[in-house]
C-alpha cells in the first residue's frame, strides 16, 4: 500500500515557465507514480490542474485548488470553502476604492480587470471583465481573489489587507500578486485535512510564499532555487528543477 504523498505546486515548480511541463519533470512524475500517491496544490483552479493532466497525459490522486479552497481526492470533491458574502462585498469595495487590478475565481472563470498578453499562462480559463463588479460577482460562490498591485506597491497593499481582513487568509505569492482565501484556508491546511483521512508521509515541492504552509505540514520539503531567500529558508532541501526531488527520496 502506498504510504507517501508527493504534492507539488504548479507555476514556477512543476510548470517552471508557467506554460508547459518540462520533459524531465514529466518523466520523473510518471516514474514515481507506481511508488507513491501524487498531488498538485495550486492557487489556480482544479480545472487548470486538469489542463496540466491533459498536457502530461497522466492523472494525479489529489487535487488542491485555490490554495486549499477546493480539494478533490481520487476524482471526488472532499472539501470546499468560499469567501463569505460580507467579506466579499468589503473586498470588492476595497479593490474599487484603491483602483486595484484583480480577478475573482469561481472555479470556471477569472472575473475581473486582470488581463495578460501571455496567452500561454491562461490554461483553459476565460478572463471576463464585469460591467458591474458588485452585481456580477457578489451573487457567485468565490473561492479566491487575486489582487495584483503595480510594482513596488504590493507589500503596502498586503499589510493593509491583512489589517482590514483579519478573518481571511491573505498571502503574497509574487512581487505583483496577493492571494485571498477564506479563513484558515492554505495549502498546508489542505494537506492536514487529507492526512486526517489517511496516514501519509507527505513530500512537498514549491517555490512561493503560498507554499510555506505546505512545507510546514510536510515530512520533507523542497524549494526551487529561484525562490526568495525567505521561502527557501522554510524548506528542507533546495533544488534547481522539480525532477531533482528523485535524488533525495527512497
Amino acid at each position: 500500500m502506498k504510504k507517501k504523498l508527493l504534492v507539488t505546486d504548479l507555476d514556477g515548480t512543476f510548470v517552471k515557465n508557467s506554460q508547459e511541463v518540462a520533459k524531465k519533470d514529466r518523466e520523473f512524475l510518471i516514474q514515481i507514480k507506481s511508488d507513491m500517491h501524487l498531488g498538485i496544490a495550486t492557487g489556480r483552479s482544479v480545472k487548470e490542474i486538469e489542463y496540466i493532466e491533459q498536457q502530461i497525459q497522466t492523472t494525479v490522486d489529489v487535487k488542491i485548488g485555490f490554495n486549499g479552497g477546493l480539494i478533490e481526492v481520487a476524482g471526488k470533491k472532499a472539501f470546499e470553502a468560499f469567501i463569505d458574502r460580507k467579506n466579499l462585498a468589503d473586498l470588492l469595495f476595497y479593490i474599487q476604492s484603491n483602483d486595484l487590478v484583480y480577478d475573482a475565481l469561481d472555479g470556471k472563470r477569472r472575473i475581473g480587470t486582470y488581463v495578460t498578453e501571455d496567452k500561454g499562462r491562461v490554461w483553459n480559463v476565460h478572463l471576463i471583465k464585469p460591467q458591474d463588479m458588485f452585481a456580477e460577482i457578489l451573487p457567485l460562490k468565490i473561492y479566491k481573489i487575486n489582487i495584483r498591485p503595480e510594482t513596488g506597491r504590493c507589500d503596502n497593499v498586503l499589510a493593509q489587507l491583512q489589517n482590514h481582513f483579519p478573518n481571511l487568509s491573505i498571502c503574497k505569492s509574487g512581487p505583483r500578486r496577493i492571494e485571498i482565501t477564506p479563513s484558515a484556508i492554505t495549502k498546508g491546511s489542505a494537506i492536514e485535512f487529507i492526512c486526517k483521512k489517511e496516514s501519509l508521509e507527505v513530500i512537498a515541492v514549491g517555490d512561493s510564499e503560498n507554499d510555506i504552509s505546505m512545507f510546514q505540514a510536510a515530512k520533507k520539503s523542497f524549494c526551487l532555487s529561484h525562490a526568495s531567500q525567505e521561502v527557501q529558508a522554510q524548506a528542507d532541501i533546495i533544488i534547481d528543477n522539480f525532477y531533482e526531488v528523485g535524488k533525495f527520496i527512497d
